[in-house]
């Protein structure tokens, strides 16, 4: 690659990340929650990115798609989900003490959403990649008529809680926590939880995830009434491979990427970012 070229990248990435900063807001009483806030043009709407489960702002997926819009002029807003850990900055491990829940996640994500209005962005766009794909749509499913509601919402590898294939939350799992909550066992234990062999939590927090199932979040999907539009890889191994063309069945706006997996890593990359585009363009 000649050197000009290498500068002009060089130069590229330092103009881009110059406007980039942290962010802190609170959440209850002696909790912080953090971010990074890269504004961009003020004609465009600012993009709400947000990761997978147990992860951070800075997980590989969700880093990509924000460079990529930042690059063409948009604001983003990229948050590390606290997970009730103050000011968290690195993933969670399994083994830890989970005493974060569904709803404690979507009353995290309106916090956000709100400060993103209070900065002046009333037009704003929801990209939620896996599981941060699955918060979206239960926080759709609780302020589908506030004004928050989003221009527009792309959900990349959408991912339901519950049974689905390579999750340790089998439904064995699951009886066992319903088992705990009807005798009163309310005290942190261990469960399977997605990648997780042993996940340590309160089996009221752990079904609050549990309980958006596909057939729930499928049910919350067919709802929303905000234009909705999923990405899925042909090679996901992380979800019932034939729910995609189901969705696609009940109308819903779905495209399915050949031989990409659940992250869209090396040249899906740009099917990724090309799908993006698209749809906030459309």
């Amino acid at each position: 690659m000649p050197p000009r070229i290498i500068l002009f990248i060089i130069l590229l990435n330092f103009c881009t990340n110059i406007f980039a900063q942290e962010v802190s807001i609170p959440i209850g009483n002696s909790l912080h929650a953090l971010a990074e806030y890269s504004e961009g043009e003020q004609d465009k709407p600012a993009v709400f990115i947000l990761h997978g489960v147990l992860q951070t702002r800075d997980f590989s997926t969700t880093v990509r798609i924000g460079e990529f819009l930042e690059e063409s002029g948009y604001t983003t807003l990229r948050p590390t989900m606290s997970l009730g850990i103050d000011s968290r900055k690195e993933s969670l491990p399994c083994e830890a003490i989970h005493t974060h829940t569904m709803a404690s996640d979507i009353e995290e994500i309106n916090h956000w959403l709100q400060w993103l209005k209070n900065k002046n962005h009333q037009s704003i766009i929801l990209i939620g990649h896996s599981a941060g794909a699955t918060q979206l749509v239960a926080y759709l499913d609780k302020y589908h008529d506030t004004q928050l509601v989003p221009k527009k919402t792309i959900l990349i590898s959408l991912a339901y809680f519950g049974n689905r294939p390579s999750s340790n939350a089998t439904a064995t799992e699951i009886d066992k926590a319903r088992t705990a909550v009807a005798k009163g066992q309310l005290g942190p234990a261990s469960f399977g939880f997605v990648y997780c062999k042993e996940y340590v939590s309160s089996p009221e927090a752990y079904l609050s995830y549990m309980e958006w199932s596909k057939k729930r979040t499928t049910d919350s999907l067919k709802e929303i009434n905000s234009p909705v539009s999923l990405l899925f890889g042909a090679g996901d191994q992380r979800i019932d491979q034939t729910w995609p063309a189901k969705l696609i069945e009940m109308g819903m706006d779905v495209q399915i990427i050949d031989e990409a997996n659940h992250f869209f890593h090396g040249s899906h990359e740009f099917d990724l970012q090309d799908f993006i585009e698209n749809v906030i363009d459309s």
